[in-house]
């Protein structure tokens, strides 16, 4: 990617060029509102500290337009009052009708980040210092990525291939199975059905017992039915130096979609199973298989914020 953004005429290759020379198209922004929204807009871009003249022009793009869209709501384009996680949300929730949910997340974060910098009584949690430095977890994958890698995981070319990816996509998404894990559970060892209600299907692992998603049980209870005996994911050879590079060495997925890796479905499931009702933080623990709140430090991040309308203030109420 080149190291310079060009912006009606201007060639900029600062972080400080484009907080001097970019322009919202008149199109899309009266020259007007441009010059009421220009100095927040700016001011916390610069606060956010970005080093990157791509991630500083989108970032700034993104907080014009939540600022114009403020003004034209009758918001006070004053720090405190307009980046509030509830306006913020609310943004996003009407551009989201426009954009994909990854274009969605990259607004979001963007101003997220600003409003951080900017505010100062506004009620934004600070992130975990292991975040702002270093994300140890990989994010987790889309709703569009997850349906895509269904769909690629049914057009496989052949069966062995349509196993693996499948084997792949319900013990990760489903239960946040790690490599190994995934490598050596079977139907037979491993697969369980609860005794008191069969809608309850978990894997049961060395240390842990782990329920799967009601949204994939069906996916691995096909596996375990179509492959009785033997790894759900195939045979393969464990002696390898990266035995499940191997395994979905052969796998055939779009270059418009990420890598598929276990590490990411992981962090999808949990972040699905942070998101269920009445989850324990000890219970959560239990099942990822993890005793460090560094994970749990890592994942918040990736967790929603239910800032709208104050809704976690009603949740932290016990309402």
């Amino acid at each position: 990617m080149p190291r310079h953004v060009v912006v009606g005429g201007h060639v900029m290759t600062t972080v400080e060029e484009v907080l001097e020379h970019y322009q919202p198209h008149k199109d899309t922004m009266p020259l007007a509102q441009w010059r009421r929204v220009r100095p927040l807009a700016v001011q916390a871009v610069r606060a956010a500290g970005y080093t990157s003249v791509h991630g500083a022009h989108f970032a700034l793009k993104a907080v014009a337009q939540f600022l114009a869209w403020a003004d034209d709501g009758g918001v006070q384009l004053l720090p405190d009052v307009a980046f509030t996680p509830d306006l913020v949300e609310r943004f996003c929730a009407t551009r989201g009708k426009d954009l994909s949910d990854r274009t969605v997340a990259n607004y979001r974060s963007s101003l997220r980040s600003a409003a951080r910098a900017v505010t100062k009584t506004a009620p934004w949690p600070p992130l975990p210092k292991q975040y702002a430095d270093h994300v140890h977890l990989a994010p987790p994958y889309t709703p569009a990525e997850i349906a895509a890698f269904w769909e690629c995981a049914r057009s496989q070319a052949t069966p062995h291939r349509e196993r693996v990816m499948t084997a792949m996509l319900a013990l990760g998404l489903g239960a946040g199975l790690r490599v190994s894990e995934v490598l050596a559970v079977s139907a037979s060892t491993h697969i369980r059905l609860h005794p008191r209600d069969h809608r309850l299907c978990v894997v049961i692992l060395e240390g842990r017992t782990v329920p799967v998603l009601l949204t994939y049980a069906p996916a691995v209870l096909d596996l375990c039915e179509r492959y009785p005996e033997g790894p759900l994911i195939g045979p393969h050879r464990v002696n390898t130096k990266d035995p499940m590079g191997v395994v979905r060495k052969h796998l055939e997925i779009p270059r418009s979609l990420p890598r598929l890796v276990m590490s990411r479905l992981r962090t999808t499931w949990m972040t699905s199973l942070l998101i269920q009702p009445d989850i324990r933080i000890s219970e959560f623990m239990v099942m990822a298989g993890t005793v460090s709140s560094r994970t749990l430090e890592d994942i918040a991040p990736f967790i929603p914020y239910r800032a709208a309308n104050d809704e976690y203030l009603f949740k932290g109420a016990g309402l």
